[in-house]
């Protein structure tokens, strides 16, 4: 295994900055009252969705009326940052959308919780504190199906995806007892809780996995024979007779009906390890870690594995006034790592401040560069990720009175990149091509409403479909395998693309 130990911190800061890593373009959007940004998904139109939640009515960026507390708030930006759509969805209460996953049909899945009752966009009245929420959204953003699932507790939804056979697989903590939904007992304090869902929302199988204390996940996967989950515990592992006092990373091997197969420690010291972000590449996982040992932390990353089994680590002091929650490999092969510096601002009261920070380091740990984007107030960034074309996108929250729109919240924007870049693109693309169900085509500028069609090889037309956006869903799952044909205009334009169905 190979492992290095560096530091992370110096007196004196980094004074090479990547070229990437220009501010292309920062935004803020918010209403009268508190906006809480949880997380983002890229779109292939090298633009991204916003997931969070509001609180704020018809005012300002916020042109969705909002009842209850906090509703689902989603938005799409394009790579420019102009607000292409924005919608809410809420009941009488609160509602927490914390994560989504985009379907073929050019629609989304949101995933948060709720402790609202049935009224205005809700269905079904709350089945304990807080439920798993989930809305089904079709390509023009409207309700085909919603469900409530949760039991008499407080039911929290964090991750979702798509699997393999059309369905989904929700994974979150729970601390409800058999009841509702939830068809075993719970072990103490939360446990994971998963529920594994058709394509339709129905229930295919849920599964309670804990120990005596508490449990968060943090990351899901599906594999050729089942399931991967990750996340941080500090249950007592009945198998160890040395016990340490605070939490633990942990890895859960599952088969394709949620049964345990195997469960193991990541890392474990004696003091508290926590588990921030997963980075896939490869078929391995690159897992951002914090520890916590004799009043020292460290950030440690570990890639490991499908069963655990660790190939290289990096260890590098961290400050603990660094809040590190986001990781993914540049196309360099450098880890990327952001986060949020905290500190004080001393005016007639210590008012707590913060800014978004992230750097890169190499895969032997040296840090290459380091970028601090510092402003007024309090400004939290909840994740980053990578676009497309390769910009870096961060997002979080901020009272920062440079960028507010009211004295309250709101969502904060950065993208970063290389000023001087000319990505050529095609004008138009159909993606995935292979596909087995969904074509998507997407267009690379902004167009009038029109129309394409389906063709096969013998030039008989199988159906028309409408385009009114720069991206259009085509639904190919009635035909069989083989090679068909999409013909439609864009500026007068005549296109013609070969599409193979598996």
């Amino acid at each position: 295994m190979k492992k290095t130990l560096l530091s992370i911190f110096s007196l004196f800061p980094m004074l090479i900055i990547s070229a990437q890593q220009d501010v292309l373009w920062e935004k803020s959007i918010g209403g009268e009252n508190a906006e809480y940004l949880y997380h983002a998904i890229s779109t292939p139109d090298y633009g991204f969705i916003l997931l969070g939640s509001s609180g704020s009515n018809f005012s300002k960026n916020i042109d969705n009326l909002s009842e209850g507390g906090l509703d689902y708030f989603i938005s799409k930006l394009d790579e420019n940052g102009k607000q292409e759509w924005q919608h809410t969805f809420g009941g009488s209460g609160n509602d927490f959308l914390y994560a989504a996953v985009s379907t073929p049909d050019g629609g989304i899945l949101l995933a948060g919780s709720s402790d609202s009752d049935k009224g205005r966009d809700k269905t079904e009245n709350s089945k304990g504190l807080h439920d798993y929420w989930v809305i089904k959204l079709d390509a023009g953003k409207n309700i085909q199906w919603q469900k409530t699932l949760g039991g008499t507790g407080n039911d929290f939804l964090r991750q979702v995806i798509r699997t393999h056979d059309g369905g989904y697989l929700l994974a979150g903590e729970s601390n409800s007892g058999k009841s509702f939904d939830k068809s075993e007992i719970g072990f103490g304090g939360f446990d994971y809780w998963l529920i594994k869902l058709d394509s339709k929302g129905n229930i295919v199988w849920e599964k309670t996995i804990g120990g005596n204390l508490n449990e968060e996940v943090k990351y899901i996967q599906e594999t050729k024979n089942g399931f991967i989950l990750l996340g941080n515990t500090n249950s007592i592992d009945e198998t160890t007779i040395q016990q340490d006092n605070g939490f633990d990373v942990e890895m859960i091997i599952l088969t394709k009906k949620g049964e345990v197969e195997s469960r193991k420690k990541i890392i474990s010291t004696q003091e508290d390890d926590f588990l921030h972000a997963v980075d896939e590449k490869n078929d391995h996982l690159n897992l951002l870690i914090s520890t916590n040992e004799n009043d020292k932390s460290q950030l440690v990353i570990l890639e490991v594995d499908k069963n655990g089994s660790i190939h290289s680590e990096i260890r590098k002091e961290l400050n603990n006034k660094f809040s590190i929650n986001s990781l993914f490999k540049l196309e360099n092969n450098d880890f990327l790592i952001a986060g949020s510096q905290q500190g004080f601002k001393k005016d007639q009261n210590i008012i707590p401040t913060s800014f978004y920070t992230i750097f890169s380091l190499d895969i032997n740990g040296a840090e290459n560069w380091r970028k601090e984007l510092k402003e007024s107030g309090y400004n939290d960034l909840q994740f980053a990720f990578q676009t497309r074309d390769q910009s870096i996108i961060l997002i979080g929250n901020s009272n920062s009175k440079n960028t507010s729109t009211s004295s309250n919240q709101d969502f904060r924007i950065i993208k970063l990149g290389n000023k001087n870049s000319e990505i050529k693109r095609e004008l138009v693309e159909l993606y995935p091509n292979p596909t087995s169900d969904y074509i998507n085509l997407l267009i690379q500028q902004g167009i009038e409403p029109t129309t394409g069609s389906v063709y096969n090889l013998t030039g008989q037309k199988l159906q028309d479909f409408k385009i009114n956006s720069r991206t259009t869903a085509i639904d190919l799952r009635n035909y069989p395998s083989g090679i068909y044909i999409i013909q439609f205009n864009v500026d007068k334009q005549s296109h013609s693309i070969k599409v193979i169905k598996k």
